[in-house]
């Protein structure tokens, strides 16, 4: 792959994975009684003096760094102010105590489904409670609209502020609990990079664009990770192997301008350092290489002129294969977290995800010994990958 066609690609990624979405405006109830200047929508043609949007949700926040993360699972009701509008000449304080007796309701679903929460439900427990509560809070909006006339009348209304204030009263105001992250994670990875070798390898072959895919997991700072790389290095040397006939030909050559490489890497790591939203973890394992390329063999026949023609006579797929060892630093970079409802890989508890962007410069050593002479020395590099982490979630 060409230098300006990867350094696109590294553009882009990045560019990607360093996009934030824009933050919706909203009013939760524990900020205060509705105001009019809350219904902050674009006018439009209402049948009614206002319209209000609001709904019941499970929110997530990260607290702490590194092994001290903690999270704060909390319900909460939601006015969204940008969705909701008002004709501001018919804004009554009658209409405001409708719309805050629905707030008031989804205040008191919220309250129910942070008590289960707390009382230890599953994700998927509290996703299933989370939609049972929205479907009755609907169907209470329905009966009210229905009893007080969308709020007009006054007594029906206040019937109504009075028992749900009453059921707020009942419920008092629960916690919210902070969980803490599994000491155990697991993850993905994947982006591209770049091969440069040194010494003999560079004497006989070219740097290359690579491509790579990993799996990861680790206790605490410890890390483990296993991945696989692909590139395509030029070949530089024409006659590998030098094996020449009786009177110097060259018996074979190469019958492509580049090769492919696979390396699998298997490294243990240990994070040194946390800060913000960096870590940085050294990392130290074993490295598999092999280098494949199709190799012509030729025989040569002597014209009248006395010359020597050359032909193929044969090809074949030669491979040189190392194992030997290799270093890498990884900088991870979190991008954000989140909490899954279930784990990426099933059951129902709840699960911490973190988006990352990981760097990482590496040297390996490689040595192929069938090479006459042999082929030895280090390979530099470096990957610009994704890195998706996930923790279980400790109720």
């Amino acid at each position: 792959m060409k230098p300006k066609r990867l350094l696109v690609m590294l553009a882009v990624m990045s560019m990607a994975l360093l996009a934030t979405a824009r933050n919706e405006q909203v009013k939760l109830w524990s900020e205060g009684l509705l105001r009019w200047d809350d219904f902050k929508g674009l006018p439009t043609l209402l049948l009614t003096p206002s319209s209000m949007v609001v709904t019941l949700d499970v929110d997530s926040r990260i607290e702490g760094t590194g092994n001290h993360q903690r999270v704060a699972l909390e319900a909460l009701a939601k006015m969204h102010c940008e969705q909701s509008s008002a004709d501001s000449t018919r804004c009554t304080p009658q209409r405001l105590r409708y719309h805050q007796l629905q707030f008031d309701l989804l205040e008191y679903y919220r309250r129910r489904l942070q008590d289960e929460i707390n009382n230890g439900s599953t994700g998927i427990e509290v996703e299933k409670r989370l939609n049972e509560f929205r479907n009755e809070y609907r169907k209470r909006c329905e009966q009210i609209d229905l009893e007080t006339g969308q709020g007009t009348d006054d007594h029906r209304l206040q019937d109504w502020e009075y028992t749900v204030r009453r059921q707020l009263d009942e419920l008092g105001l629960p916690p919210v609990p902070r969980v803490s992250a599994r000491k155990w994670n697991y993850g993905i990875y994947g982006g591209v990079g770049a091969e440069f070798p040194t010494g003999r390898l560079h004497d006989n072959f070219n740097g290359s664009a690579t491509f790579q895919i990993g799996l990861t997991g680790g206790y605490r700072d410890l890390r483990l990770k296993a991945d696989i790389a692909y590139g395509q290095p030029g070949l530089r040397n024409k006659n590998i192997f030098n094996v020449p006939d009786s009177a110097g030909f060259a018996m074979q050559g190469n019958g492509s301008s580049s090769a492919t490489h696979l390396m699998v890497g298997v490294q243990l790591g240990y994070t040194v350092l946390r800060h913000g939203r960096l870590s940085v973890t050294p990392n130290v394992g074993m490295h598999y290489s092999v280098i494949s390329w199709e190799l012509e063999n030729y025989s040569y026949l002597k014209t009248d002129d006395g010359d020597h023609l050359r032909y193929i006579t044969s090809t074949e797929r030669r491979r040189l294969h190392s194992c030997n060892w290799m270093a890498s630093i990884d900088f991870d970079i979190r991008l954000a977290s989140h909490v899954n409802a279930s784990p990426i890989l099933g059951g129902s508890d709840r699960e911490q995800f973190t988006s990352n962007l990981r760097i990482t410069p590496w040297v390996a050593r490689a040595g192929y010994d069938k090479c006459d002479p042999a082929v030895k020395g280090y390979s530099f590099g470096f990957t610009v990958a994704y890195l998706g982490l996930a923790r279980l979630l400790t109720f």
